[in-house]
């Protein structure tokens, strides 16, 4: 068990050599900057989904929050120094994924818009589609897997096969979930939205099912079935759950995931920062007491 609150010495000096981390937590290092850094932020919004990818020159944004984090997330963007998001990706329509999405819209020039093909019925939703309206824009509906760079990271983004909704079925927005595998020289680093049993078992069944170097854990760490068949297909090495002191991660989980020896975060003790360089990662949270 890896004690996030202690840095080691030669920790700290990579940490303040790389000149794209700022603030103080913990940090966990493996080899030295060989490329173009990645740098990937989880920010602590409770329990709920808002991510910033960032490369020298591009930036992508996996989901929003809350309506109420969406300043944050621009508050955080913009101290980045980034007036412009390449590519917003809307894993699924739950208010605690696209919620602050029209902010993010409202106040910032956005390239491309990525969500599932489907309709979702919240009000949060509602807003989002309405601030798209007004920019001029639409949002690109994934009816099958894509893959784009992001500078020199390529991104593969995978929508489910399908996303009807059966008669009589209440909206099942998790297993709509987009999951995202971002490869960054022989770096892997998989995004899964809040997909549950039944969208877990189809990817894979059906998707790029690889080993992978970091994982965001589905649905804020909720322990279902499908996820041990997960965790040793994908074997990461660290793992982050979005979560809440009020709503943390199941201890089944955080067990099951400790089997494979995988490092694990929780975004409720503090922002998160995963930095690739390409053949290996630094792992770097602002614990917040």
């Amino acid at each position: 068990m890896i004690k996030k609150n202690k840095i080691t010495a030669a920790m700290l000096l990579l940490g303040l050599t790389g000149s794209i981390l700022t603030g103080s937590g913990s940090c966990i290092v493996k080899g030295a900057a060989q490329t173009e850094p990645l740098k990937v932020t989880l920010l602590k919004v409770g329990k709920a989904d808002a991510i910033a990818i960032q490369t020298e020159e591009n930036t992508m944004v996996i989901d929003t929050g809350e309506e109420e984090d969406g300043e944050e997330l621009v508050l955080y963007l913009k101290n980045q120094g980034i007036s412009q998001v390449d590519t917003l990706l809307i894993t699924h329509f739950d208010q605690d994924h696209v919620g602050g999405a029209d902010t993010l819209i409202e106040s910032m020039d956005v390239g491309r818009v990525l969500v599932p093909d489907y309709e979702g019925i919240s009000t949060e939703y509602q807003d989002f589609m309405i601030a798209l309206e007004e920019k001029g824009m639409r949002a690109e509906r994934l009816k099958k897997a894509e893959e784009f760079e992001l500078g020199s990271a390529k991104v593969f983004v995978e929508p489910p096969a399908s996303c009807e909704i059966k008669d009589g079925e209440a909206e099942v927005d998790n297993n709509f979930s987009i999951i995202t595998t971002i490869t960054h020289g022989k770096n892997r680093l998989l995004f899964t939205g809040d997909a549950e049993k039944q969208r877990i078992r189809q990817w894979l069944k059906d998707g790029r099912a690889e080993k992978c170097d970091f994982l965001k854990v589905p649905h804020h760490g909720v322990y279902n079935t499908a996820l041990q068949d997960l965790f040793e297909a994908v074997a990461p090495e660290y793992a982050v759950i979005c979560s809440s002191n009020k709503n943390p991660a199941d201890s089944q989980t955080i067990e099951l995931l400790k089997k494979y020896n995988t490092h694990v975060f929780e975004t409720k003790d503090g922002n998160i920062t995963v930095i690739s360089d390409g053949t290996s990662l630094e792992m770097k949270q602002d614990l917040e007491h």
